[in-house]
């Protein structure tokens, strides 16, 4: 018979407290000290993806070309219809609930998986076109595509002088 760990009812609990200690270390050295926050240099606002009140916390990579931003979510396990998608106040929020699996009179072992709520908020920059924002979940991720607005060509105005 294989020997199994007894599985530990508050490892989400342990591993949330981790991952706060980890965002509130980043927080502390300004986001220098993790991978991932290399996008403060191209997308100043990043440093206000927000990860509260949330049983896991999903993880996320943004990437941008000339068109548009694509923020992009590892999300397996969650169906399209647990999740929201909110802007409010140039904030991109994503959140949502994995449901965790249920039956009947077994006994869990292992559970690395974590199962819940999740929430990410990124700030958005400038050129954001908001209204156009559109998602996709393929494969257990969800793309939230971001298009850009074109820059506004300057306006030339002759302005008449008279005599006074």
């Amino acid at each position: 018979m294989p020997y199994f760990i007894p599985a530990r009812k508050n490892m989400r609990e342990n591993y949330h407290g981790v991952s706060r200690l980890h965002d509130d270390i980043d927080r502390l050295f300004g986001g220098v000290m993790f991978p991932g926050n290399w996008m403060r240099t191209v997308w100043p606002e990043a440093g206000t993806v927000n990860a509260q009140q949330a049983d896991f916390m999903p993880q996320i990579d943004v990437i941008s070309n000339e068109a548009a931003y694509t923020m992009r979510l590892e999300l397996p396990g969650v169906a399209p219809e647990d999740v929201n998608i909110k802007v409010a106040d140039n904030v991109l929020t994503v959140s949502g609930e994995k449901k965790a699996e249920t039956a009947d009179e077994v006994q869990t072992h292992v559970q690395e998986r974590s199962f819940g709520t999740f929430s990410r908020s990124l700030t958005l920059p400038e050129d954001a076109d908001m209204e156009s924002i559109r998602a996709f979940s393929k494969n257990g991720v969800l793309s939230v595509e971001i298009p850009r607005r074109k820059p506004e060509a300057a306006r030339t105005r002759t302005i008449e002088v008279q005599r006074g």
